[in-house]
């Protein structure tokens, strides 16, 4: 009789704990539904153009926010105009550290606070930023942001780079909220109901996405050219298989159903200095050890490697 009233115990004062830290980085509505923290946005008409001296990207490698703006940097080949730096996560402490100590500071809450931005719900990653009278001028640190302003620099490189078009802002939404997000609102539900209703529509989109490659007459997700779209969905489909189907339970279906979004998936990996923009042993280390309230044990599950997983198909 007394390990029943021990276990009640134990799960009441867990499930109390659990919320706890979920609330400390995974902030929910009233109805268990997992609210993503808006960032710093600038003016719509920014033109970074004007000020990409010494100008300055700050990413995680783990981060697929991050990871969509250094697929910009990448294929635009600006590294003569903005300067990548990466930060690492800190587990003990739950905050990004960069490697050395950057004007001054050894954390990303440091900067922010020399950037006198500290009325923010937490220090966060991606940001871009430059220097202007000797001080920082964070510009922005909304992913979504920072793609179209990198993809508005001019750049200096001598090789050609890939043109990345403009696609429908409403499909883009979409995307965004429903399946870039949406692994995380099936990850970080607070119960069932929430949990169901992030699944469904992230399965959902993806299907809708199955089929809209059958209609068009390109290689990319809105026809013949890159597109934002592109930019966006690969960041989450590239981690599925090693990250969200485990950790983030998104297990409705088998991404490998999903025949023209595995094709695609694999052109894009196969574009000009992508590949070395996913690092699958850091992206394992740092979810499996980073989000204790998903997995409390730290155990690292055995997965393929992403070489293994991304394969060419055969002829």
């Amino acid at each position: 009789m007394q390990n029943k009233y021990l276990i009640n115990f134990a799960k009441k004062f867990w499930f109390w704990f659990w919320e706890k830290l979920m609330n400390g980085f995974a902030p929910s509505d009233s109805q268990g539904n997992y609210k993503r923290p808006t960032g710093i946005l600038v003016d719509i008409t920014y033109d970074l153009n004007c000020v990409t001296k010494n100008s300055f990207l700050l990413i995680g490698n783990s981060c697929p926010w991050c990871h969509r703006t250094l697929l910009v940097h990448k294929l635009k080949d600006l590294s003569k105009e903005v300067k990548v730096i990466v930060l690492k996560p800190d587990f003990n402490s739950g905050q990004w550290i960069f490697n050395e100590k950057f004007e001054g500071c050894k954390t990303l809450n440091q900067f922010y606070k020399n950037a006198q931005k500290q009325n923010i719900f937490r220090p966060t990653l991606p940001l871009l930023f430059n220097y202007q009278n000797e001080k920082i001028n964070i510009i922005s640190c909304e992913s979504s942001q920072i793609v179209r302003l990198l993809n508005s620099i001019k750049s200096e490189s001598s090789t050609k780079t890939l043109q990345i078009s403009n696609c429908d802002k409403e499909f883009l939404k979409i995307i965004h909220s429903d399946i870039n997000d949406g692994v995380y609102k099936c990850g970080f539900a607070r119960n069932q109901k929430s949990y169901e209703k992030a699944s469904q529509n992230l399965f959902n989109t993806l299907s809708k996405i199955e089929k809209k490659f059958d209609r068009n007459l390109g290689n990319w997700i809105c026809g013949k050219d890159l597109t934002y779209a592109d930019i966006y969905l690969f960041p989450t489909l590239i981690r599925w298989e090693l990250i969200y189907r485990l950790l983030f339970k998104c297990t409705a279906k088998e991404i490998s159903d999903f025949t023209n979004i595995i094709k695609w998936r694999l052109r894009f990996f196969q574009l000009s200095n992508v590949s070395e923009t996913c690092l699958d042993f850091e992206w394992k280390k740092d979810y499996y050890n980073a989000l204790f309230p998903l997995n409390p044990s730290q155990i690292n599950p055995v997965l393929p490697s992403l070489k293994e997983i991304m394969k060419p198909f055969p002829e």
